[in-house]
C-alpha cells in the first residue's frame, strides 16, 4: 500500500511540474504574440478567426476580430471569450 501511495505522489508531482513548465513556456510565447505550443485548439470563432486553446490548467484566447482587435490572452480554464467584449 505504501508503495502505491508513493508512486501516486510522484506521478502527481511530475504532472504539476510539467503543468508549470508548460504554462511558463506558453506564457512567454503569448507575450511575444506567438501561438502556444502545449495547447490544443478547442474552438475557432467566425469573427475573423479568433481561436481558443486549452492547456494543462490554463486557456489561451487568440483574438483576431474583423474590427482590428488582434491580441492574445492567457488565463485559467474559467476565462471566457465573452469576458473581453469591451476591449
Amino acid at each position: 500500500m505504501k508503495k502505491i501511495l508513493k508512486i501516486l505522489c510522484i506521478l502527481l508531482v511530475i504532472i504539476v511540474v510539467l503543468g508549470i513548465m508548460f504554462f511558463i513556456i506558453d506564457y512567454n510565447r503569448v507575450k511575444n504574440n506567438e501561438t502556444p505550443i502545449f495547447c490544443i485548439n478547442t474552438s475557432t470563432y467566425r469573427d475573423g478567426g479568433s481561436k481558443e486553446y486549452l492547456g494543462l490548467g490554463y486557456k489561451v484566447i487568440d483574438f483576431n476580430k474583423l474590427d482590428g482587435y488582434d491580441e492574445m490572452k492567457i488565463g485559467t480554464w474559467f476565462m471566457n471569450y465573452n469576458d473581453f467584449e469591451e476591449e
